[in-house]
């Protein structure tokens, strides 16, 4: 009954958490619901009791969510951009680190009313620790939580938001924060301060005795900091379906539960006939072992930070504990409604978490798997060890491709891959990393925690172990094919899976609706698997991403082929190659770029592109010939040695492609301009590079499309001279709306119906300033911004005159207004929802 009720809260709770953009559809479903339910009652399929506790719990899902968001809503912040304020407050959260910076969760004290009261705060080049608990004082600009916006791409903003963040700041250097209290000396914080001090003393020690990859795998699998991880390693685990040990999740605390478990049993088991007997009157050893194994446990969660998704593994493993204390220990799917509730109560916003729903959908395949493993095969007759060994290999593989199924939906949702390897590698990386790596590093922390000194105890093993795992990840990454991108599928397609793979599953029913519902889920697979990019060979598109103060655009033709212009920055913690650009094309079915275009060597236009080079197919690549020496322009050019692209420049004149009546001509900078050279010993300056950026243009039919990269005013002024300017249907306003590039005369010759800025939220340099985007009303152009609307993307027909515009932001469900607009409110957001749907 329990997995029932709590099915039927949390479904409730996903209801309530739309009612504020549905309301009159919430009122039909549970409408229908009833109807159902009384319909199944009048059958005979369900009793009465029964289909009322169900119905409650269902409204009773509603009503939670309501009265959260109500509570939540009351302490709503208002926060101006880039306040710059003073700040006290206590650190509330263990701090997390990564080479030369510290991020830390501060709740303010004192705090005014419309303050932000939650910040999320990184401190680069720290010149003092901090830990858990203390009282701090420092001066940064704050901001409100934001991310980029993209079709289908992930809103770090919005994730911020659920965490309970209210804004985020920065500060940098020696002295930017001084701590007014430890936390050593409050009741309510001296525990956390101990345990942070401890993982402060687990890390030195390791920085000191371990080197990478060995390093940031120890300190992400032990103590959970993560920001020692290579990007690059996190994606061959990823690639190799075992991303999820690199950090604290449920197999890692499940397994040192097993293990703690089946020592304590030992041990138990092992005490003197006498002794036993008499203890087996008061306890069990089963009971005894359950109980001893909640420390190993709970001291693991602790020490490895004990973030949500953390204690949310730990939650499910306590209530399994207390099952089998009850003696309950059958009762899986109780204990897994039981602990889905106890974290739904405290944080209804869980139910969108990622690791929420992957963590939970796994144990739930496993107990389901494991429930009809049990009722449907025979006992094992078969002897010796080479028998144990087959069942045990047949009965693992097919647990671990049972996960993979169930799992798979949410995967290629999030991340964009099907891990199929996966199903075989976890068979071995899984019990290696929970009975070998982690219980070795976790002893390890624990007699350094007791012993002390400079080193880390067993480095040379635990170096070993990490690294002899992190390079079979790396060699099993090369296979080919192991690295399958995919589309990421809608939300209707991932319930029809799910609703064909519980129907293929049944026991009862019909033979042939199970092999039918079976068929559908092998289609559905295929069809995430192939991912294919439709073309009818007469539309064409124009994306203007969002990548924050940089720029990237995506050109689709109507042949087919593709164009990438800049790929955004890559910084310290976000690469928009990988974050945006990547997921952006995959989630349009491609995986083949015909041709890429560096238009200037910056960091905010081409860092991105070492990603995309090194994990999409590449033709040709396009650039000014302009080298520089700083790292980011370097590994662009590793990755098109690696790969085998050679770097081709362009000039004006030079007709990049034709694609029937598309092609892409160069405009600027002319060959003579590129020839003007600068004496070796001069470096070259922003303005110069700005100036010398490649500018295109797009003509599909009658549309045109001018793409400006960073060109100012100089620039511009060669173009009046040099280049016939016929007007233009869209233009990317040149060098993301500053003064420096703002030419009048060249824009009224340009005339374009529409413009587009590229640039960043909350950015330093006040773009777009107040001249350009007076300037650009003043000429009755509309102007589309990258910070405001999101992704921005042109669609048009060669058959056709007409095209269309639309921006990222008209995707987002808008709150219906009751009283003014509440039938055309909610129809709207079914559009913006079909829309997501149809990412079209």
């Amino acid at each position: 009954m329990l997995p029932s009720l709590a099915t039927a809260f949390l479904l409730g709770l996903l209801l309530g958490s739309r009612v504020p953009f549905f309301p009159l559809s919430i009122v039909v479903a549970l409408i229908a619901a009833a109807v159902a339910l009384a319909t199944l009652e009048r059958r005979a399929r369900i009793e009465t009791r029964f289909a009322h506790w169900l119905y409650g719990a269902l409204l009773a899902g509603v009503f939670y969510w309501s009265l959260f968001a109500f509570f939540a809503g009351q302490g709503q912040v208002f926060l101006a951009r880039d306040a710059d304020a003073e700040i006290t407050g206590r650190v509330v959260a263990p701090v997390q680190h990564a080479p030369g910076r510290v991020t830390l969760i501060v709740r303010r004290e004192p705090v005014q009313t419309g303050e932000a009261r939650r910040l999320r705060l990184v401190w680069r080049a720290p010149d003092i620790p901090v830990f858990h608990g203390d009282r701090i004082a420092l001066r940064a600009k704050l901001r409100p939580p934001s991310g980029s916006l993209n079709p289908g791409g992930f809103d770090y903003g919005a994730y911020l938001e659920r965490q309970g963040i209210d804004a985020v700041g920065s500060m940098t250097g020696p002295g930017a924060l001084r701590v007014i209290e430890s936390g050593q000396g409050k009741a309510q914080w001296a525990l956390w301060n101990r345990i942070d001090r401890w993982r402060g003393d687990i890390r030195q020690a390791a920085l000191q005795t371990l080197t990478q990859p060995g390093l940031g795998l120890y300190l992400g699998i032990i103590i959970g900091d993560r920001g020692y991880l290579d990007e690059e390693l996190r994606d061959q685990f990823m690639v190799t379906g075992t991303v999820h040990l690199l950090s604290i999740s449920g197999s890692h605390l499940g397994l040192i539960a097993l293990l703690a478990f089946f020592i304590f049993k030992r041990l138990a088991l092992a005490v003197p006939s006498p002794w036993l007997l008499i203890l087996s009157r008061a306890v069990t050893p089963t009971r005894l072992a359950a109980a001893f194994t909640v420390a190993p446990v709970l001291l693991y969660a602790l020490l490895a930070g004990a973030e949500v998704a953390t204690l949310r593994s730990l939650i499910m493993i306590l209530v399994a504990l207390l099952a089998l204390w009850l003696g309950h220990e059958r009762q899986v799917l109780h204990a897994l409604a039981a602990a889905a509730l106890l974290i739904v109560l405290h944080d209804p916003h869980a139910l969108f978490d990622i690791s929420f729903q992957l963590s939970f959908l796994s144990v739930l395949a496993i107990a389901l798997f494991l429930q009809r493993q049990t009722a449907s095969e025979p006992a094992l007759t078969a002897s010796g060890v080479m028998g144990w060994c087959m069942h045990w290999g047949r009965g693992a593989v097919r647990l671990s491709g049972a996960v993979t199924l169930a799992t798979v939906p949410l995967v290629a949702l999030y991340f964009n891959q099907v891990p199929w390897m996966g199903i075989v590698t976890n068979l071995v990386a899984v019990p290696v990393t929970g009975f070998v790596i982690v219980p070795v590093g976790l002893l390890s922390a624990l007699w350094h925690i007791v012993v002390g000194g400079m080193e880390l105890p067993a480095g040379l093993l635990n170096q070993g172990l990490c690294t002899s795992i992190a390079e079979a990840v790396r060699v099993l990454s090369l296979v080919p094919a192991s690295e399958w991108h995919v589309a990421a599928p809608s939300v209707p397609i991932i319930v029809l899976y799910y609703v064909a793979c519980v129907r293929a599953l049944a026991v009862e029913g019909p033979k042939a609706d199970r092999v039918a519902a079976g068929v559908a889920v092998s289609l559905i697979l295929m069809w995430w698997i192939w991912s294919p990019r439709l073309v009818d060979g007469d539309r064409f598109r124009v994306t203007f991403l969002d990548v924050g103060q940089g720029d990237s655009a995506v050109l689709e033709l109507p042949d087919g082929q593709v164009v990438l212009i800049d790929g955004g920055g890559a910084y310290e913690r976000f690469d928009m190659g990988r974050g945006v650009v990547g997921p952006y094309l995959w989630n349009r079915g491609i995986r083949a770029l015909d041709h890429v275009v560096g238009t200037h060597p910056q960091l905010d236009h081409v860092g991105g592109l070492a990603w995309v080079v090194r994990h999409f197919s590449v033709g040709r690549y396009w650039m000014t010939g302009e080298r520089r020496d700083e790292r980011f322009f370097q590994r662009v050019e590793e990755a098109l040695r690696e790969r085998g692209v050679t770097q081709q420049v362009a000039a004006a004149g030079m007709n990049l492609l034709s694609a029937g009546s598309c092609r892409l001509l160069v405009v600027y900078p002319s060959a003579s301009d590129l020839q003007l050279r600068r004496p070796a010993n001069v470096r070259a300056t922003g303005t110069d590079l700005n100036n010398r950026s490649l500018v295109t243009r797009l003509d599909c039919g009658v549309q045109s499309v001018l793409f400006t990269a960073d060109v100012e005013t100089a620039g511009l002024s060669r173009l009046l001279e040099t280049s016939p300017l016929l007007p233009v249907t869209v233009l990317k306003v040149p060098h993301h709306g500053a003064r420096g590039s703002l030419n009048r005369e060249w824009l009224h010759r340009m005339s374009p119906q529409y413009a587009v800025v590229s640039v960043g939220r909350h950015n330093s340099y006040g773009h777009p300033t107040p001249a350009v985007l007076e300037a650009y009303a003043s000429e009755g152009i509309p102007l589309l911004r990258t910070d405001v609307d999101g992704a921005v993307w042109i669609t048009g027909r060669l058959s056709s005159d007409a095209f269309s515009v639309r921006r990222a932001h008209d995707l987002l469900l808008m709150p219906t207004h009751l009283a003014v607009c509440l039938v055309d409110c909610e129809r709207a957001n079914w559009s913006r929802l079909w829309a997501q749907w149809n990412r079209d």
